[in-house]
């Protein structure tokens, strides 16, 4: 898709002027709001299209004259007090309504009478300050983010006319004439977008497809008046005499102003009451309800004031009292939210139900807490009855006894609400951590299924949930919280296809349809509709570089309403790297024991083993330009618990991993495959500290062995990019970087993983350079011994390597193991041997 350049070359030229207006008006606010006493005040207003006085002792009095320059302009009156100071005087030239000439001094007052309270203090700050930002920040932000959607653009005017409506204009202006024009440009046109805004959200307004100049009967005069309107304020700006003519004109157009202003606004309302009684989809129609909802709360107030105005024929607030027009113009600030969300929000969330759930919520805590206050102050005055007299220093240890015994059900209680008011206590990586420990006890698939659906749905409250299982060609449903015959999607249904491809969770909108739901048949959408789905997540087993999808977990909507968040998406593909490498293991090990049955008891260990230690090692290597992987392990008695990895993590990074399991046989395989399952799962959930990774990978371990299990365990991370190595190294036999020369050693910087709870790690990193070789081993490679008895030992490894380093990966781990079998000779293996190798190339 071609950059929106023209509409972003647009913005920015809107975005600068709007800031610098915006910037203006703030700056002058706040230099009046910090020194009130030094900013002047006008002593009097006039009249627009007139020389009159229209406030205070001299109203209705004529301005001839100031400080005996003959007042031609507005704009001439405006300049004269910006260069004053409070307490200078104004020597004015008056005539009276009489017609009578006199002379009058005025003072110029100062801005402390507008900042003389907090209330108006507050009420600055929400009209000079946080509205201005809020408009300019929401309005431009959507755009940005959205620069060819046609609503993007309504809002961005729109929320630019009601914020230069709300702040007025620069009277003190740098540049007084752009600033006149650019607010009488948005000042005239809010309403017009509002409506356009009303007619074209979410989707065009059916009465405006078949009728649509019926909009022109409010928009033309809109625009005529709103041109006379305001052409006459330019004139009555730079020449006053030339708009004194235009007066009656004037009272008029300003009375058609604001009758039009409140049928332009009547209509934004109906025209959204009308949509959403008519709306279908109820995605659509919560967001036209919240957006109803919204901008009455918000504009209600300041349109009561209106009609009041209209009713005084006076200006606005001339004669309300200033607690309703400080809550007036407050509740303005409502407006340009309601705005943005309703646009930017992935799925909006019904507003009744969020403000019903919230107050319940606050009443509930708040009532648990009262109730601990008072049982606890109840305990205090029974026991100051009884010993408090005789004995007052019992008094607070029994008290601190107190608080202590009631804390246990307190927590209880608190997470109670938080569940019953979907408030989750529970941080995602604790979630994450219990699910892994869980579905390492698990051997049948059946409850590890329901245990994790179970968790999830009690974690993000989502009561629709199935499981379906690859069995043949098609992903048949073997968990479901719904009712009715289970549906089961095929194998090379668009669904599954889509899942493949985006190698991602699949957020399923029906209101507002991704490209891969409009590839779906009638059949695949009739599934979706009945398991309720929302998001459809991809279980994998070894990885996902091969395309492989074992499972799919179908989670519906959750009961606040409200979307799959980032962090819920995060969580859940870990979970799901978890539940589907469980899932294999648990089918693998089904295998095992359908296939023990056939084979003969000496045979059948070592073979299944080695069978399931082959599937759990790399069945291909990362294809990463400029770097050459391979690895191999040669076990000793055809199964062993030696373990290697290459992991392609989501952000480019490889992944390096080499372990040894203590002990053989199939005891050793089957703690290889958990120690692979907890690093893949922990590694996939994106964990950049791998300190904190190997603590994870350690609980994982342990929990899931026995207590005399453990591994060596050396685990680093390579970034292609900046060719940047960060690694740990669990007592594993320290890796070697051949650098020319030299041989760099990445030694142990922690314990063993599965033998000890709790221990912690350091993480160390390096930077690797072009030509640099990491290999990694066990101590099944220096420690090979010969019929003499003697080590290979650590420097005949190095060179050995060194005399193959020419080579490439999958060469040079040959030539090391032909040297390492020309030292052994006829000496039988008594221990597992394992190389990777990870050359970047010069």
């Amino acid at each position: 898709m071609t950059r929106a350049w023209r509409q972003y070359a647009v913005l920015a030229f809107l975005f600068i002027c709007a800031a610098a207006y915006d910037a203006e008006n703030m700056m002058q606010s706040l230099h009046a709001m910090r020194h009130p006493g030094e900013v002047p005040s006008k002593p009097f207003a006039l009249t627009a299209a007139t020389r009159k006085i229209g406030t205070g002792p001299l109203y209705r009095d004529e301005v001839l004259s100031i400080n005996g320059r003959p007042l031609t302009s507005e704009k001439q009156y405006d300049e004269i007090v910006a260069r004053a100071h409070p307490g200078d005087k104004l020597l004015l030239v008056l005539s009276e309504p009489s017609g009578r000439a006199v002379e009058k001094t005025v003072t110029v007052t100062s801005q402390t009478g507008n900042y003389s309270s907090p209330s108006s203090i507050g009420l600055s700050i929400c009209l000079d300050f946080l509205i201005p930002l809020l408009c300019l920040i929401l309005g431009f932000g959507v755009a940005f983010i959205r620069p060819r959607d046609q609503n993007a653009w309504l809002l961005l005017f729109l929320l630019t006319g009601f914020s230069v409506l709300v702040t007025g204009s620069v009277w003190d202006s740098l540049f007084p004439d752009l600033s006149f024009v650019w607010n009488a440009m948005w000042a005239s046109t809010w309403v017009i977008w509002m409506l356009l805004f009303a007619i074209g959200f979410p989707i065009r307004f059916e009465l405006d497809r078949r009728l649509p100049w019926l909009k022109y009967l409010i928009l033309a005069p809109t625009v005529g008046v709103e041109l006379i309107f305001w052409a006459v304020g330019w004139i009555w700006n730079h020449d006053i005499n030339a708009a004194i003519p235009l007066r009656p004109l004037f009272i008029d157009v300003f009375f058609l102003h604001t009758i039009l202003e409140m049928v332009g606004i009547g209509a934004f309302f109906a025209v959204l009451g009308a949509k959403t009684a008519m709306e279908t989809a109820p995605d659509a129609r919560r967001r036209l309800r919240i957006l109803l909802r919204g901008t009455q709360i918000a504009l209600g107030p300041m349109f009561l004031v209106a009609l009041y105005s209209l009713y005084k024929k006076s200006d606005l607030f001339a004669f309300v009292p200033w607690p309703i027009e400080v809550t007036a113009l407050g509740m303005m600030a409502l407006f340009p939210i309601t705005l943005a969300y309703v646009i930017v929000v992935a799925r909006a969330m019904d507003l009744s139900f969020v403000v019903r759930q919230s107050v319940q919520y606050a009443l509930a805590r708040g009532g648990l807490t009262a109730a601990r206050v008072l049982v606890i102050g109840l305990a205090v005055s029974v026991f100051v009855s009884k010993t408090g007299k005789e004995r007052p220093v019992l008094l607070v240890p029994a008290v601190a006894g107190l608080v202590v015994l009631r804390r246990k059900n307190a927590n209880r209680a608190s997470a109670w609400i938080d569940r019953k008011f979907f408030r989750e206590a529970y941080d995602a990586e604790i979630v994450l951590s219990e699910l892994a420990v869980e579905a390492g006890r698990y051997v049948e698939a059946g409850p590890l299924r329901e245990k994790v659906a179970e968790r999830i749905s009690s974690t993000l409250h989502v009561p629709d949930i199935v499981v379906l299982i690859l069995e043949g060609d098609a992903y048949r449903t073997r968990y479901t919280t719904r009712a009715g015959e289970p549906m089961d999607i095929a194998a090379d249904s668009h669904i599954v296809e889509a899942l493949r491809e985006r190698n991602a969770p699949l957020e399923v909108y029906f209101e507002n349809p991704q490209p891969w739901i409009q590839t779906l048949d009638a059949e695949e959408l009739q599934t979706l509709d009945f398991m309720r789905s929302q998001l459809l997540v991809a279980l994998r087993g070894r990885g996902s570089q091969d395309g492989r999808i074992t499972a799919i977990l179908s989670l519906g909507p959750k009961m606040s309403e409200a979307p799959y968040s980032k962090t819920d998406i995060r969580l859940l593909q870990a979970v799901a790297w978890q539940m589907g490498m469980a899932l294999e293991n648990s089918r693998l090990a089904m295998s095992l024991a359908n296939e023990t049955a056939h084979r003969e008891v000496m045979n059948r260990e070592l073979e299944i083993a080695r069978e399931v230690q082959e599937r759990l090692f790399p069945q291909k290597v990362p294809k990463i330009a400029g770097v050459d992987c391979c690895g191999y392990c040669r076990p000793a008695r055809g199964v062993g618990g030696d373990y290697y990895d290459f992991i392609e993590l989501p952000d480019g990074r490889l992944g390096i991993a080499i372990g040894d399991v203590s002990g053989k046989g199939i005891a050793a395989a089957l703690l290889m495959a958990s120690l692979q399952a907890s690093l893949r799962g922990q590694a996939m959930a994106e964990i950049h500290d791998l300190s904190e990774l190997m603590r994870n990978v350690n609980k994982l371990v342990y929990d899931a062995s026995q207590s005399n299990r453990y591994a060596t365990f050396f685990y680093g991370e390579f970034d292609p990019a900046t060719r940047h190595f960060a690694y740990v190294n669990a007592g594993h036999n320290a890796p070697i970087v051949l650098r020319g020369g030299e041989a760099l050693r990445l030694e142990a910087s922690g314990p063993v993983v599965g033998l000890l709870p709790g221990v912690g790690y350091t993480m160390d990193s390096c930077q690797l350079q072009p030509g640099d070789i990491f290999v990694g081993y066990t101590d099944g490679i220096s420690e090979a011994m010969n019929e003499r008895d003697e080590e290979w030992e650590e420097e005949r490894f190095i060179a050995a390597a060194r005399a193959c380093a020419r080579a490439g990966a999958k060469e040079m781990i040959e030539g090391i193991f032909r040297f390492a079998d020309a030292f052994t000779g006829s000496t039988k293996q008594y221990d597992d041997m394992t190389l990777l190798v990870m050359k970047l190339a010069a």
